[in-house]
């Protein structure tokens, strides 16, 4: 409540120098689109768009097969994932500052992001948590004086002031005429940034025993880069519940190669099972896809596929025997699932869902935001 009571004076003393276009009601929240992490896979790979390298090897070193079976195993069996991050957030939309000719929305976002742990007897627990308090306008938007005068309000109160029109790789794919779509990517932003810093921090804690399931992109930096270090595979995966729809992949050599879209290599895909590993960055990651369910329920090929990210600095194939154990143990994560409480309950790792529900339950109440956040 205190950030709330700090923003609002913020509020009160910007207003009394510039004019203020209120949002309607006072604080209008900006949902979360599903698609935004679609678009994310396209910017993190956008230099890429046909993978052709098979990028796993086995014992025998023959040529992979497209499809594979990774029936469940059980964590009874091998409790093989630990822990589970999740960030999420929520974003208000407050209003429009004009100053002179100027003119840039205002927004008061809640970042945050958590990682679980699981015991041996299956029960979860917070293991790290980091939440935020941010406040977006555009820099470029508003005079010297005026941003001056923010930064210091902010400094004085604890909140992070943020400049949406600031180029980072997620916003700046975004126009900057539109600062109201560009402000979505910033918040996203820093909420990559956030669970890069937890990872860090569950890091020491993971073993070749003990993995961490990352939801979304391993491919958003600092995270590519701390994963990178030392040479070696670090015990972290990154699962994609929505992905691009565009990239082609190629099977085989020479005049018998194959050539599949994204639809035709996951339509083909059986439940429990999943395709071969490709590459992407050279080798400096190494990705496929895993049904976790079966097709006849669902409305679509994609529906119920996860995509898997590994990183691997030793840019070598990596043993297809890991690559099946990861997708073995990750099959047997789909249940129990949020039905009805989520559009996508068929690509949820409830794990994973538990960890959002954490970073949601620390955020203060919309109501409450909405009862705060008005203009003098």
């Amino acid at each position: 409540m205190t950030a709330l009571q700090n923003l609002r004076q913020i509020l009160r003393t910007i207003s009394e120098s510039v004019e203020v276009l209120p949002a309607v009601g006072g604080a209008e929240e900006d949902l979360e689109r599903p698609d935004f992490e679609e678009r994310e896979d396209q910017i993190f790979n956008k230099d890429e768009s046909i993978f052709d390298t098979i990028f796993e090897c086995d014992s025998s070193r023959r040529m992979p097969s497209l499809y594979r079976q990774v029936p469940p195993i059980g964590r009874t069996k091998n409790h093989f994932f630990r822990y589970f991050l999740d960030g999420s957030f929520r974003s208000y939309f407050l209003g429009t500052l004009l100053e002179n000719e100027r003119e840039t929305p205002v927004y008061f976002a809640q970042v945050g992001a958590c990682a679980l742990r699981r015991e041996d007897d299956g029960t979860m627990r917070r293991e790290f948590l980091q939440m935020e308090n941010i406040l977006l306008v555009g820099k470029e938007r508003l005079s010297e004086a005026l941003w001056t005068r923010l930064e210091t309000l902010a400094s004085e109160t604890g909140i992070k002031l943020v400049d949406i029109t600031e180029k980072d790789t997620i916003s700046e794919t975004l126009s900057d005429f539109d600062l109201r779509n560009k402000a979505a990517g910033k918040v996203r932003f820093v909420m990559h940034n956030l669970e890069s810093a937890v990872i860090q921090s569950v890091l020491p804690k993971l073993s070749n025993s003990s993995w961490l399931i990352v939801d979304g992109s391993l491919l958003f930096n600092p995270t590519l880069e701390l994963l990178s270090k030392d040479g070696q595979i670090k015990p972290v995966i990154g699962v994609a519940k929505n992905f691009r729809k565009d990239p082609q992949f190629v099977f085989g050599r020479g005049p018998r190669a194959e050539r599949y879209s994204i639809y035709r290599l996951l339509a083909d895909l059986r439940a429990e099972n999943r395709t071969a590993a490709f590459s992407a960055r050279d080798g400096r990651l190494v990705f496929w896809y895993v049904r976790l369910r079966e097709q006849k329920h669902l409305d679509y090929p994609l529906m119920g596929v996860v995509k898997v990210e590994l990183v691997n600095p030793s840019r070598e194939p990596v043993p297809t025997e890991l690559i099946d154990l990861i997708s073995r143990t990750l099959v047997a994560e789909r249940s129990v699932t949020p039905h009805g409480q989520d559009r996508r309950w068929h690509v949820h790792l409830y794990p994973i869902f538990l960890a959002e529900c954490a970073v949601k339950e620390s955020f203060l109440s919309r109501e409450v935001v909405h009862h705060f956040l008005k203009w003098r």
